[in-house]
């Protein structure tokens, strides 16, 4: 099973080696509660039958003036564990930006590229920024999960979040694959659109907005969807993903296994896709 949202920003070493991380968590991801020795992270896996682990950095140095964490720190984490897979995340306002993930993926090794609007302050239209670092994604067949939908990070403003701009980055990038994050709730009839139309559109399941994870997949997938949709029509174009601190990993796994879906798309959603996107030997997990 592969967790395709992590965030790997409650890690005591990372604390330990940078004294304004504290503060920088605090402030921008809105994490109050201890952080903890990067074997609970591990542990949390365990617990959860989580085989490995996609952590995502992001990079806010034009709208905070930091790096939750650097992409080199990520890649230390990966060297670090076999079992964590590593992305990158570039600033799109900055110039060096481009540079910057080719560097990511050819030197350090990472194998995706995050990014999150509504964190980073930038506009999804502006293709001028965006069209060099998807390009770069395309040359490397990497690909890019993109936070749509609510922020719940007190300085995330979704109203840089909204999923319907990806139409045209999908069109114009057929060879990258996207995922929208968080099935892009509230919006999610606008994010499922696009994976209907688009073979290189998928959706994660980290899904939060009220009460448990299972009531939030209750919601989604049994009323506002439809299991047959799910079933008949995005098997291929759903991965898991926990958006683990601010969710708990196994309480996520109960939920969706309680949901309804048949063990064929659970196949899908935890092992095969995943797999497909980051070019994993599924038999390895």
């Amino acid at each position: 099973m592969i967790d395709f949202h992590t965030h790997p920003v409650m890690i005591r070493e990372l604390y330990d080696a940078n004294p304004d991380f504290d503060r920088i968590v605090n402030d921008v991801f809105g994490f109050h509660f201890p952080p903890q020795p990067l074997e609970i992270f591990l542990r949390e896996m365990d617990a959860a039958g989580v085989d490995a682990a996609v952590l995502l950095p992001l990079d806010c140095t034009t709208a905070h003036s930091c790096k939750i964490p650097s992409n080199e720190v990520v890649a230390d984490l990966v060297e670090k564990n076999q079992r964590f897979i590593g992305f990158a995340s570039v600033d799109p306002l900055l110039t060096e930006a481009p540079r910057q993930l080719e560097r990511a993926i050819t030197s350090l090794g990472l194998r995706g590229l995050k990014l999150d609007p509504a964190l980073q302050r930038f506009d999804l239209t502006n293709r001028e920024r965006l069209d060099p670092l998807f390009s770069i994604c395309a040359e490397h067949a990497i690909p890019v999960l993109i936070h749509c939908g609510l922020s719940w990070a007190p300085l995330g403003q979704a109203k840089y979040a909204h999923p319907l701009p990806l139409e045209e980055i999908a069109q114009a990038h057929p060879s990258v694959n996207f995922v929208i994050a968080h099935f892009a709730w509230p919006w999610v009839n606008e994010a499922v659109m696009l994976a209907l139309k688009y073979r290189n559109v998928y959706l994660d399941t980290a899904i939060i907005f009220s009460g448990t994870p299972w009531e939030a997949f209750e919601q989604v997938f049994q009323k506002n969807i439809g299991l047959l949709t799910l079933e008949r029509s995005l098997y291929q174009q759903i991965v898991f993903g926990t958006n683990y601190p601010r969710t708990d990993m196994r309480r996520s796994v109960r939920g969706i296994q309680q949901v309804g879906l048949s063990q064929s798309l659970l196949d899908f959603i935890f092992h095969k896709n995943p797999s497909h996107l980051l070019k994993l030997k599924q038999e390895a997990l």
